[in-house]
């Protein structure tokens, strides 16, 4: 068997398992789409096109074996992440079964990183994609509702429902685009190498929770008393909020514009130190939280301490999101240099 038929193989069952796992179980069949729900399949069989997550997926995996058949050219099986994660899993296996946990399994560094990132594709890929899709379809939406405005006003109700959530879904689909990229390719290229993936159970756990499906649990336990867009006592206060609010988006877009190909959960591919993250090492979730702050103004009136507390909450865990990022990240040597240039986290001049 010759080096890229191996490498086809290889990946094919590497990510070709979980693909037809997802499109079996019936949470992620419902949530994410098969296999077959892929753009190739629904094309070839149907003649339309059809965007599911594990159907994006299918057909990235499909791609890559044909670049690896007509385009790559020097196979390192030693450098090849889908061989490494291969390889890692096999010895895991071994050392339950056969060597019944007597001893610690001969798993190298570079594996154990690839099995961890592996386990962050796996998880983040099918959520970032269905962000990406609903996104889409919601941006869709505010253009359809602009298209049937024919005359373009500056009335209450077309700023506050139509142009702002407009503005906000451009924002979070340019996000979602740029982390689906960040999960779904990883080359050196692209300057995307994931040096180091978290090693600790917490900076899993706090992370996980700001995501689908173990958000919602979060959302059941903390409540969630804020919004994209809020009603405040007038209407010019709302809508300069809500300007506030799309800015602080911004900055939370340009965050994301600024990691390009490096941007993903968990990992680390290499320190930024471009755009906002010149002036804080945090702006994504200090942008982020503001704005949920500041739109939660209204809860806090109506609902009073509920609504401060599931406030703190939230605020609790992306502040241990970033600390948990802080340990890992300060492991690498630029990025202490980094930190000690850009001191503060989340607000220049003051945290």
């Amino acid at each position: 068997m010759n080096k890229k038929t191996k490498l086809i193989l290889t990946t094919l069952l590497v990510y070709g398992i979980p693909v037809i796992l997802w499109s079996l179980l019936p949470f992620s069949k419902n949530l994410w789409g098969t296999w077959t729900d892929s753009t190739i399949f629904n094309f070839i069989s149907y003649g339309n096109y059809v965007f599911r997550p594990i159907g994006i997926i299918t057909d990235v995996i499909l791609f890559y074996c044909l670049f690896i058949l007509f385009f790559k050219k020097d196979i390192d099986f030693q450098k090849e992440r889908v061989w490494l994660i291969y390889n890692g899993v096999k010895k895991i296996f071994k050392w339950i079964f056969t060597d019944k946990m007597k001893k610690d399994p001969e798993v190298s560094r570079e594996e154990k990183i690839s099995m961890l990132f592996y386990l962050v594709k796996l998880y983040f890929t099918p959520v970032m994609l269905n962000f990406l899709i609903g996104n889409w379809l919601s941006l869709s939406g505010s253009i359809s509702a602009l298209n049937s405005m024919g005359a373009f006003t500056m009335d209450e109700k077309s700023i506050l429902k139509i142009y702002f959530p407009a503005i906000l879904h451009v924002m979070l689909v340019i996000d979602t685009i740029i982390f689906s990229c960040g999960y779904l390719f990883e080359s050196s290229g692209l300057k995307s190498i994931v040096k180091s993936v978290e090693p600790t159970a917490l900076g899993w756990l706090v992370t996980l929770a700001c995501y689908p499906p173990v958000n919602d649990l979060t959302g059941r336990v903390l409540g969630w008393y804020t919004s994209d867009f809020s009603t405040f006592s007038s209407v010019n206060t709302t809508i300069i909020m809500g300007i506030v609010s799309l800015l602080l988006f911004g900055v939370y877009v340009w965050a994301s514009i600024a990691l390009g190909f490096k941007a993903s959960n968990l990992t680390n591919r290499g320190i930024v130190t471009k755009g906002p993250y010149k002036y804080v090492r945090h702006p994504a979730y200090a942008s982020k939280g503001i704005s949920w702050l500041i739109m939660g103004i209204p809860f806090i009136i109506k609902f009073g301490m509920v609504a401060i507390i599931s406030l703190l909450g939230w605020t609790i865990i992306y502040f241990l999101r970033a600390l948990t990022e802080e340990r890992h990240l300060s492991k690498d040597p630029d990025y202490v240099a980094y930190s000690q240039k850009v001191k503060y986290m989340f607000i220049p001049g003051i945290i």
